[in-house]
């Protein structure tokens, strides 16, 4: 192997291990963000944490938007689709927090890892992709692990165990709808549109009836926390767009199950709560699943690469 050879191996393992360090701090911040969403759940309002935290960030957004080529990124040529996705952003967010109070922390990110899983039936029926059987009997095992963690029937079984099933499916219906547009808008086009119609959503929202709808003005060292959210939300983006930058996906995405660990360390810190031993059995068959998943994308992703060069090899010169 010849020294420049040496050294394009060098500098692409670097970029790996900076991704890597990229895609875990991620995983950190949006931890950390849940975990004020779930201190702040205690004494506000859904709606209001929501709406808060995304008026500090529509500053952010906009200024990201603007320094990533300006008001151009605001247009898109599937405009309800986008609407779509920056309406649904709200619904997510909403299902997630509304969980919080009523559960662990570990226990609440452990049954949303079913994320990919519903990707995957989603995949079928909007983007015609096609699944094997070895597919399709991950994703039954995953969803066993949620009713693992879940154990409807029992008298440990609670409702509101379901919500982050209903915020999983509905970020799967979001990566779904990103994917379909990622050839007609931009990343910062769809953060900031997704920021405005949260914020606009959540605002409508308050005028109806219900404690989760109700205005709270924030004390000033909770209106820091809001803060801190949207900082921590904003640093979150940036830092998944450079991990996938410096590193493949199937690379990367193995470490957003690290959010397990910080769920039951942020959890025994502030709230004193330890994981049930069906919660960590649970984890583990959808953590599995997930990885499984993740590995047999990769593997058919790099088949594929292997087939088309064959072929262009293989193909006799004309002229």
């Amino acid at each position: 192997m010849s020294d420049s050879q040496n050294t394009d191996s060098t500098q692409n393992q670097d970029r790996i291990i900076l991704g890597i360090i990229f895609a875990i701090l991620m995983v950190f911040c949006t931890s950390v963000m849940d975990g004020i969403a779930k201190w702040l759940t205690a004494s506000y309002s859904i709606v209001s944490i929501i709406l808060i935290r995304n008026t500090f960030s529509l500053p952010i957004a906009i200024i990201l938007m603007l320094k990533t080529g300006g008001l151009k990124n605001l247009k898109s040529d599937r405009p309800l689709l986008l609407l779509a996705r920056s309406s649904l952003i709200f619904f997510a967010a909403g299902s997630f927090y509304a969980a919080l109070p009523y559960m662990p922390l570990a226990e609440a990110f452990a049954i949303a890892f079913v994320a990919p899983l519903f990707t995957t039936v989603l995949s079928i029926i909007f983007l015609k992709e096609k699944v094997g059987p070895h597919r399709w009997a991950v994703v039954g095992t995953g969803f066993i692990g949620v009713l693992i963690i879940l154990q409807p029937g029992t008298d440990t079984f609670q409702i509101a165990a379901i919500l982050p099933v209903i915020a999983a499916f509905f970020y799967a219906v979001l990566m779904i709808m990103t994917r379909q547009l990622r050839h007609h808008s931009t990343s910062s086009g769809m953060t900031l549109w997704g920021t405005i119609a949260t914020v606009s959503i959540a605002s409508i929202a308050l005028i109806l009836p219900g404690d989760a709808f109700a205005w709270t003005l924030p004390t000033g060292k909770d209106l820091l926390l809001l803060l801190g959210m949207a900082g921590v939300a904003t640093t979150a983006h940036f830092l998944t767009g450079q991990a996938y930058r410096y590193a493949p996906a199937a690379v990367i995405a193995p470490f957003d199950y690290t959010m397990l660990i910080w769920g039951i360390i942020f959890g025994w810190v502030f709230w004193q709560e330890i994981p049930e031993a069906h919660v960590l059995v649970g984890a583990s068959v959808i953590i599995s699943s997930g990885l499984y998943l993740i590995y047999r994308e990769s593997r058919a992703k790099n088949k594929k690469v292997q087939d088309n060069l064959l072929l262009e090899n293989s193909t006799p010169p004309t002229g």
